[in-house]
């Protein structure tokens, strides 16, 4: 056979064998964020669609340095459909930096890689009271207060604490008495002395038992075999939205409105409770029904005369606010308000006051 013929019949060959597609494609897999400041971090974000017909899965991220965590699309991500891996850097050193992350999905075995970069420039130092308002032990936390994005059955929904290790030991961060609808994840999985982490919260409501207002504790423990204590308590807060017919006829359509959403009581002096009303109407034509009344801070109470209000009338709601208690949750005295109103379904009031 001539040169010639070896060369077609291998151009044939070539033209024969399948082509392999790749799912993931990013918008850009090089991101270059700029400048931050000393120990001030910095995030990119990478997008990702999935241009194949099988589910994509990421199934793990690899920073390839401590010096990053990580976050990203946890779900399969359907043909046409985006996802997103985030990266923070911790921004401890000044100058340049220039970082890998490995990405591996259920594509294959071979990772497609990122670049992260940016500039870190000397400014006055922030001080860590600023970034960490909390602390349990040599532990410093970004709060100590989580509340979850409003969702609705079948949501899964995400929120963070950002800490830091100022003692003088290795520390695994770990959170005590989670319930069974909130899983954690600390990243990194370990902190050295002066590094700093994340523990991200994924809520899973189809183990939410009740629609409405949710509430519990976990607690961040400093060493392992630490006990539940008042200064490591972190108050968790979520609120289920029931489902409503948005396509409801505006003929039978009721519309819940209030006189306000901040609540002003007024000055305490020497008193140990303060009183004050919220006018609930319904602007609509179809009955508002009211169906959850709830506080987030048990040193509130209300009443309301009734749940269900015709179109075109009002109810005032009254909120006492028990200052003798207040001081023993960590939550912002608020009044949540579900109503079947397709357009304005929640409401929250925020009850403040002055010394």
């Amino acid at each position: 056979m001539s040169i010639q013929k070896y060369i077609i019949s291998g151009l044939l060959a070539i033209a024969t064998m399948p082509v392999l597609a790749q799912k993931m494609v990013f918008n850009s897999t090089n991101l270059n964020v700029g400048s931050t400041l000393w120990k001030n971090p910095i995030t990119a974000t990478f997008k990702f669609q999935n241009k194949d017909r099988t589910p994509l899965i990421v199934t793990n991220v690899d920073p390839m340095c401590g010096c990053m965590v990580t976050s990203w699309t946890r779900e399969p991500v359907a043909q046409g459909k985006e996802g997103t891996i985030q990266v923070t850097y911790d921004a401890m050193q000044l100058g340049h930096f220039d970082k890998m992350i490995d990405v591996y999905t259920n594509e294959g075995d071979k990772p497609v890689t990122l670049r992260f970069r940016g500039i870190v420039t000397n400014a006055e130092v922030k001080p860590l009271e600023e970034t960490y308002p909390y602390r349990v032990g040599d532990i410093l936390l970004s709060t100590n207060n989580i509340e979850f994005p409003d969702a609705s059955k079948g949501d899964t929904v995400f929120a963070r604490i950002e800490i830091m290790n100022d003692s003088k030991q290795v520390y695994t961060p770990t959170l005590m008495h989670l319930p069974p609808y909130i899983t954690a994840t600390a990243r990194p999985a370990m902190l050295a002395r002066g590094r700093r982490g994340v523990i991200d919260l994924m809520l899973d409501t189809r183990k939410l038992v009740n629609l409405g207002l949710t509430q519990t504790s976990i607690y961040l423990a400093e060493y392992a075999g630490d006990k539940v204590r008042p200064d490591n308590e972190i108050a968790v807060t979520a609120v289920q939205l029931p489902e409503v017919d948005v396509n409801l006829p505006e003929i039978i359509r009721p519309a819940f409105t209030v006189s306000t959403t901040e609540l002003k009581l007024g000055s305490v002096g020497k008193k140990k409770s303060l009183k004050g009303k919220v006018r609930i109407t319904n602007t609509g034509r179809g009955v508002l029904k009211l169906s959850a009344i709830e506080v987030f801070n048990q040193a509130l109470t209300v009443q309301l005369p009734k749940r269900e209000i015709l179109a075109g009338q009002s109810v005032d709601m009254t909120v006492k606010l028990d200052l003798q208690l207040l001081s023993r949750f960590k939550t912002q005295p608020r009044v949540l308000l579900i109503s079947n109103d397709p357009k304005h379904q929640k409401e929250t009031i925020t009850v403040t006051f002055s010394e």
